[in-house]
This record gives structure tokens, C-alpha cells and sequence, in this order.
């Protein structure tokens, strides 16, 4: 199976912002919906150790901004089509693991202190409100961002320290925001080095080109 190489440069944003908001609907379903009862994994030394942090929300929700920053310095199509391949699979397997063996953090133990500034529980009621405490393994937050910074190893590979210097930051944020454990960030690692491997590398790919032209098969 050869999947087609469709993006222009005309469709590039349309194209992100579909895919974007079909991984919102696929986590929000299942993070909002669950159909078995989610389950609390065991903490490790280290998620035991690393106290709760309520300003390292700042660094959980920088991914945001990291996400469209990435999109917009992508300026190779076949490298940017490829990664909504493995940006749409990460978030579909994930999303299928996690109707099939729910797991949830126990985040009423963390409860933001009553001294912390305003816009900081601003931010954390929001999040909580969007985010529940189920979805944990593996880690979409972890494995999405590192899937988007390796994208600079095929193009821009000057950008590539910086941005996996940043995905390290926000993957690592996700322990004292107390919203996943450690196994959660450590299959997210996993996940999306597979992911990258299968479709930036094993997949092969067709071109549409014009209709003179015909398919233009690729390796």
C-alpha cells in the first residue's frame, strides 16, 4: 500500500488545522468518555519524588504555541505530509489503547494551593476543566511533540537541538504538573520513535501530480 502525497502549498493550512482538530476530538472523546473504568498505575521513585509544581503549567501549555511555531517553519511538503500520516496514527493508536485499557492520575492528591497566584489558578482551573485525569499511557503530550521536532531531521536540521530541546522541557513538565506518571512519558518517547521510523522512513509513498504526468511513485 502506497498512501498518496497530497499536500500543496494551497491546502497546508487547511490541511493542519483539520488534522489538528480531529486529534482534539479523538483525545477530548476519550479523555471526557471513557468506556471501561479508568485505573490508577503504580508510582515509581521518581513519580513519588517530584513534588508538584503548579508554575511548570506555563511549560505544559507552551506546546501550543510549539506546535504551530513547527508547522509554519515546515516548508518541505513531502516531509510536513508525512508527518500528518504519523501525527493522525500516534493520536489514533493512542486513543484506541486508551478505550481499551483506560488509566486515570490520581490529580485530587495535587490540589493547586490557595496562595497561588490568580492567573496561575486561572490556568489550572481551565485545564482541569478541559483536561480530565484519565488518557495517561502513553503520553499524547509527550509523544506528539517529539514527533513534531523530528521533523527537523529531515529538513532544517539546524532547528533540530532547539526544538528537541523543547520537547524534552514540555515532556519532562508533565511530572510536576502531575498530569501523567513516568512510564506515561517513557512510552510516549517509545511511540513516537516508532511512528517517525514507520512513516518517515518504512512507508512508501505515490505523488499526484498533474494528470500528464500520471502517479509518480516515491521510496
Amino acid at each position: 500500500m502506497k498512501l498518496p502525497l497530497f499536500l500543496t502549498n494551497n491546502l497546508k493550512y487547511p490541511a493542519g488545522v483539520v488534522m489538528f482538530g480531529i486529534a482534539y476530538a479523538l483525545y477530548y472523546t476519550t479523555n471526557h468518555h471513557p468506556i471501561f473504568a479508568p485505573r490508577e498505575l503504580p508510582m515509581t521513585f521518581l513519580d513519588e519524588m517530584v513534588p508538584f509544581l503548579p508554575w511548570t503549567i506555563f511549560i505544559y501549555m507552551s506546546e501550543y504555541f510549539y506546535f504551530t511555531a513547527i508547522y509554519i517553519i515546515c516548508k518541505d511538503l513531502e516531509n510536513l505530509n508525512k508527518y500528518l500520516y504519523s501525527f493522525f496514527f500516534t493520536q489514533a493508536l493512542s486513543c484506541l489503547i486508551f478505550l481499551i485499557y483506560p488509566t486515570t492520575y490520581p490529580r485530587d492528591q495535587f490540589p493547586v494551593p490557595a496562595e497561588t497566584p490568580v492567573l496561575l489558578q486561572s490556568l489550572w482551573a481551565w485545564l482541569r476543566s478541559q483536561d480530565a485525569p484519565t488518557n495517561c499511557l502513553p503520553s499524547l503530550h509527550v509523544s506528539t511533540v517529539y514527533l513534531s521536532a523530528f521533523i527537523f531531521k529531515d529538513e532544517q536540521r539546524e532547528k533540530l537541538p532547539f526544538f528537541l530541546g523543547w520537547a524534552t522541557l514540555i515532556a519532562l513538565s508533565t511530572l510536576p504538573t502531575k498530569q501523567h506518571y513516568l512510564v506515561d512519558v517513557v512510552t510516549g518517547l517509545v511511540l513516537a520513535i516508532i511512528m517517525y521510523v514507520m512513516f518517515h522512513r518504512w512507508m512508501p509513498y505515490q505523488r499526484w501530480a498533474t494528470k500528464s504526468q500520471g502517479i509518480q511513485d516515491i521510496s
